[in-house]
C-alpha cells in the first residue's frame, strides 16, 4: 500500500443530482452503484458547477479557479500554461496520472490534458461508426471488436464500456499512488442506451432486433403513442441539433408535448440505469483488484440537463439549478462514512479537497477543502456571451429568444436567492427554491449579491473562444456534431 492515497475522479457528463436515488430520485430509476458509494462516504447535497456545460466546469475542477481568473470560458477555450492543473500538481508530487476525456471540449486541444501521462481521447482513437476504417479496427483491435459486437447485438453505448475497459487496463498495471480521471457521456444526448434499458422504461417503443440496424437505417424506430410525434421525439432525443431544438422550444414551449418530454426524461433515466450497471461492474472489479481501500473516489458531473423546466431544454445557456446542481460524493481513506452535508459546495473546492485528503501542499486556488472548517455562504457560476449566427433556427425564432441565448451570465447562489448579472446590463433575482423571479426586489439584497458576483467573477464580460478559432481534427469535429455542439 502506498503511503499516500490514490485518487479516482469519475465525471458523469450531464448527470443531474436529483436523478440519483440517493438524492431526490426525481427520475424513474434506482442507482444502486451510486447509492453504495454514497453510503460509505460523504454526500454533498448542495454541490454546484461553475458553468452550465463542459468547458467552464472542467476548467474549474482542474484548476480550482473561476473562468474569470483563467480565461477558460466559452465554447472552445484554451487553458493558460501558467495555471497549475490537478493532474500536473499530483504528477509533480510523485503520482502516476491517467485521463479519459468525454467531449472534445475537455480534450487535449484545450490544454486540459496537461499533467496526464496518457489522455485517451476515444473520438481520436476510434474511427467513425460505421466506416471502412472502423471495420479495419474491428479486425485488428480486440477492444474495438468487443465494441462492435456490443453495437451489433445491444446497440450503441457511446463508448461507455470502452472507457471502463481502458481505465481497468491502466489501473491494473499502475504503480501507486495514482491519480486518474474519466468522463463518461452515457447520459448526455443522444438519450439512447442499449437494449433492454430503453424499452423497459418505455414499452411503447418499437426498435429493430439488431442494434446495428439503428446505425444503418434512417428511421429504424417508432413510438406507439398518439400524443407523440415520432419525428419530433427522435430528433429531440438524438441531440445532434440540440441548439436548434432548444431555441424553438424556448420560443414556443408547445414545440414538444408533455408526453414527448416525459419520454425524453425516461430515456435519460434509462441511460442512467445502464451507466449505473456499468459503474457497479467497474467498482466490483476495483474492489477485487485491491484498490478500494487506499483510493479516494470522487463521483460527480460537470452539469445537469433541462427537460422543459423554465421553458428550457438541454444545457449550456442558462444557470438554473437543474443545470448547475451536480452530484458530489467522496469515499475512501480520510473521508467520513455515511455523512450527508447540506452546506453549499462548489467544483472550485475539488482541487483543495483532494490535496487535503492526500496530505499534499496546494497551490493558490479560489476554493478550499470541503473537509476543513470553512463553510460556504455562496456558490458562483458563469456563462460567456455567445453568437448563434451559424444556427439555422436563429432566423426562425423571435429576436428576443436569440438574444436570450446569446447573453453572458454571472450568478451567485445563496441558500435563499440566486442573483444573475447579464451581459446586456439587465439583472434578475430568483427566490429559492423554485427560482421564481422576484419582480420588486429589495435593493439592499440586490446590492450585496451584485458585489459578491463582481468580487468573485468580475464586473465585465469578455469575448470567449469558439470552435471557429480552432483547427478541428476530423475526430473532434465528429464528436462535437454527435453531441449537438456543431450544426
Amino acid at each position: 500500500m502506498a503511503d499516500r492515497p490514490n485518487v479516482l475522479v469519475l465525471v458523469f457528463d450531464t448527470l443531474r443530482a436529483d436523478a440519483l436515488s440517493c438524492d431526490d430520485a426525481a427520475f424513474p430509476v434506482e442507482t444502486r452503484a451510486f447509492d453504495e458509494v454514497a453510503a460509505r462516504g460523504t454526500v454533498f447535497e448542495n454541490a454546484f458547477a461553475v458553468g452550465p456545460w463542459t468547458p467552464a466546469s472542467h476548467g474549474a475542477m482542474f484548476s480550482g479557479k473561476y473562468p474569470a481568473a483563467t480565461g477558460f470560458d466559452g465554447s472552445w477555450p484554451t487553458m493558460p500554461e501558467s495555471v497549475p492543473l490537478l493532474a500536473e500538481w499530483f504528477a509533480d508530487r510523485g503520482y502516476r496520472t491517467y485521463g479519459i476525456p468525454g467531449p472534445a471540449k475537455m480534450g487535449s486541444a484545450t490544454g486540459l490534458d496537461r499533467g496526464f501521462e496518457s489522455y485517451y481521447e476515444v473520438y481520436e482513437r476510434i474511427a467513425e461508426r460505421p466506416s471502412l476504417e472502423y471495420l479495419r479496427q474491428v479486425a485488428t483491435d480486440p477492444l474495438v471488436r468487443r465494441d462492435f459486437l456490443r453495437l451489433v447485438g445491444r446497440g450503441n453505448d457511446y463508448y461507455t464500456e470502452i472507457k471502463f475497459e481502458k481505465l481497468r487496463e491502466w489501473l491494473a498495471d499502475a504503480p501507486e499512488p495514482f491519480f486518474a480521471v474519466a468522463n463518461l457521456t452515457t447520459v448526455h444526448a443522444p438519450y439512447d442506451p442499449p437494449r433492454p434499458y430503453k424499452r423497459d422504461l418505455t414499452p411503447d417503443l418499437s426498435r429493430p432486433r439488431l442494434g446495428l440496424l439503428e446505425e444503418l437505417l434512417d428511421s429504424p424506430c417508432s413510438y406507439d403513442d398518439p400524443a407523440v410525434d415520432d419525428e419530433r421525439l427522435f430528433a429531440a432525443a438524438d441531440g445532434a441539433g440540440a441548439q436548434r431544438i432548444a431555441l424553438r422550444y424556448r420560443d414556443d414551449p408547445n414545440y414538444l408535448s408533455a408526453a414527448e418530454l416525459d419520454v425524453l426524461r425516461r430515456w435519460y433515466a434509462a441511460s442512467l440505469r445502464y451507466l449505473d450497471d456499468r459503474l457497479g461492474a467497474f467498482l466490483d472489479w476495483f474492489e477485487r483488484a485491491g484498490l478500494g481501500e487506499n483510493t479516494v473516489v470522487v463521483l460527480t458531473s460537470d452539469h445537469g440537463e433541462l427537460f422543459g423546466e423554465h421553458d428550457a431544454l438541454y444545457h449550456g445557456n442558462f444557470l438554473y439549478d437543474e443545470v448547475t446542481r451536480v452530484p458530489l460524493v467522496f469515499a475512501g481513506p480520510g473521508v467520513p462514512r455515511g455523512e450527508r452535508r447540506t452546506d453549499l459546495a462548489s467544483h472550485i473546492d475539488l482541487f483543495a479537497t483532494l490535496c487535503d485528503r492526500c496530505g499534499l501542499d496546494e497551490p493558490e486556488t479560489e476554493g478550499s477543502s470541503l473537509f476543513g472548517d470553512r463553510r460556504r455562504r455562496a456558490v458562483f457560476a458563469a456563462e460567456a456571451p455567445s453568437d448563434l449566427g451559424d444556427v439555422d433556427a436563429a432566423s426562425e425564432v423571435a429576436a428576443d429568444t436569440v438574444r436570450e441565448f446569446e447573453l453572458g451570465r454571472r450568478s451567485v447562489r445563496t441558500e435563499e436567492y440566486r442573483f444573475e448579472r447579464r451581459s446586456d446590463g439587465t439583472e434578475r433575482l430568483y427566490e429559492l427554491p423554485g427560482e421564481e423571479v422576484v419582480d420588486d426586489p429589495d435593493e439592499s439584497i440586490v446590492a450585496e449579491l451584485r458585489e459578491r458576483v463582481d468580487d468573485a467573477l468580475g464586473a465585465t464580460f469578455d469575448d470567449a473562444g469558439t470552435e471557429a478559432d480552432a483547427d478541428l481534427s476530423p475526430g473532434i469535429e465528429r464528436n462535437l456534431r454527435e453531441l449537438g455542439y456543431l450544426e
